[in-house]
């Protein structure tokens, strides 16, 4: 049970992580650096999905956090904008946390690699250690 409580919140604590530094903090002469937050939610996300493949509850765990897969969702879908708008318009980290038009800060290729690989790579990992888990489960029946 102590798998299923360390994978949810670390999950939960992750995302939060995420979301604040999406939204708190503003760009002061173009400056995006409250995104290099995701980095802090790195290991948490690790965690998260370290501690899914080692509980015995993965379902119980699955529905707990099915509130934080929508947010993941909602984050991996800003992941994808932000790498889109760096990469194919050229536009800067906070032109599109703001919608204003801002100067390069000098990380937006780090931003535009970072936040998707991480937003994806961890709904990748926990729905693969789920179903993996789940496949592999002695009291399945088939």
């Amino acid at each position: 049970m102590i798998w299923a409580i360390i994978s949810a919140l670390a999950f939960y604590l992750g995302l939060l992580n995420t979301i604040l530094a999406r939204v708190v903090g503003t760009c002061t002469q173009g400056d995006a650096d409250r995104l290099w937050g995701v980095l802090i939610s790195i290991p948490l996300f690790l965690l998260a999905v370290i501690a899914l493949s080692q509980t015995r509850y993965p379902r119980g765990t699955a529905i707990v956090c099915v509130p934080a897969f929508l947010l993941m969702l909602w984050q991996a879908a800003f992941a994808a904008k932000l790498s889109f708008e760096i990469l194919v318009h050229n536009s800067s980290a906070c032109e599109v946390l703001e919608g204003m038009p801002y100067e390069n800060s000098g990380d937006e290729i780090a931003f535009a690699v970072l936040w998707p690989l991480v937003g994806f790579g961890t709904l990748v990992a926990m729905a693969l250690v789920y179903f993996l888990r789940r496949m592999h489960s002695p009291v399945r029946q088939r």
